[in-house]
């Protein structure tokens, strides 16, 4: 583990999620943690070695477990603050929801390990200006009494953002994947397809001097990375239209995800098929959206078909 300068306040340490580390005033800022008490233990040797300065917060950009799921260590070690987006905050102190909302009931034991359902941490939220939805939010806005600034990342979760630092570091949280990831699961965590394709579009156009997405290389050009994301975004797009178009009758989720998934040879244990359901789920609503394809009840079975 090492800590990487990118600016002249603002490093970064590499792993399977990148983390962010920021100084202001002679207090550190954490963005994002990590996924567990082991990685949480690292970052302050680290930066106890390194740094030396007291942690005021750990800003988090979403309540995935993989992001949050150091934050109880390091809050319990170092007193620090949570910040985050006021629904990601309700997730990361109420952990079990998140595998509940993948299960649409309290969670089985198979999809209540670490990577879905972290340990949860006390959340001081960031204060937002507007009401979430409102189309004013798609601006940035200031982080408390910082100088970092929060830009809303539609698309992958509930109320993601990213975090911008004043030296021109854009942390992307979770809105790019590395292209070997996307080849590698076709299938990226994802609620809205829409707001998806909005960040993209955002984010091609953004300024900086290096972006930070959590997982996928640091960079100073973002764009080959922004269109291979495009890329596998329209391909699950296709494919779950596909599945439909070469199907005699509608189709559950279930059998879409199937059909996709037997076809490019795809291994699920249960918490990954029901982060796959949701992605159909999302691809689904887009392809309705478009008006491409419509929901139908039918023998108490949830139904889709090409329009």
């Amino acid at each position: 583990m090492e800590l990487l300068q990118l600016g002249e306040r603002t490093w970064y340490i590499p792993g399977r999620v990148n983390v962010g580390y920021y100084e202001e005033n002679g207090q550190g800022y954490l963005i994002d943690s990590g996924l567990d008490d082991d990685q949480g233990r690292k970052i302050l040797k680290l930066l106890g070695e390194e740094r030396k300065v007291p942690l005021r917060a750990i800003v988090n950009t979403h309540s995935n477990a993989d992001h949050v799921g150091a934050n109880a260590f390091i809050q319990k070690r170092t007193d620090c603050e949570v910040w985050t987006t006021r629904i990601e905050g309700i997730l990361t102190e109420r952990t079990t929801l998140e595998p509940l909302l993948l299960w649409s009931a309290w969670p089985f034991k198979g999809i209540r390990g670490k990577f879905i359902e972290a340990k949860p941490s006390k959340v001081t939220f960031i204060d937002q200006p507007m009401a979430i939805g409102d189309p004013r939010l798609a601006n940035e806005y200031p982080i408390r009494d910082t100088e970092l600034t929060a830009v809303p990342l539609p698309g992958h979760y509930l109320d993601m953002i990213g975090v911008r630092t004043p030296d021109g570091v854009f942390f992307l949280a979770d809105a790019l994947f590395d292209p070997t990831v996307l080849e590698k699961y076709r299938f990226c965590v994802m609620l809205d397809v829409a707001g998806a394709h909005k960040t993209l579009d955002m984010i091609v156009n953004a300024k900086a001097r290096w972006f930070v997405p959590c997982h996928a290389p640091v960079t100073q050009d973002v764009g080959e990375l922004v269109r291979q994301n495009k890329e596998g975004l329209n391909w699950v797009t296709e494919a779950v239209d596909g599945a439909l178009a070469n199907a005699d009758r509608p189709l559950t989720r279930e059998e879409i995800l199937s059909r996709i998934g037997v076809a490019n040879k795809m291994e699920m244990d249960a918490a990954h098929l029901l982060l796959n359901l949701s992605c159909v789920a999302a691809h689904l609503t887009y392809l309705s959206e478009l008006d491409r394809v419509e929901p139908l009840v039918q023998d108490c079975f949830l139904l889709w078909k090409r329009k």
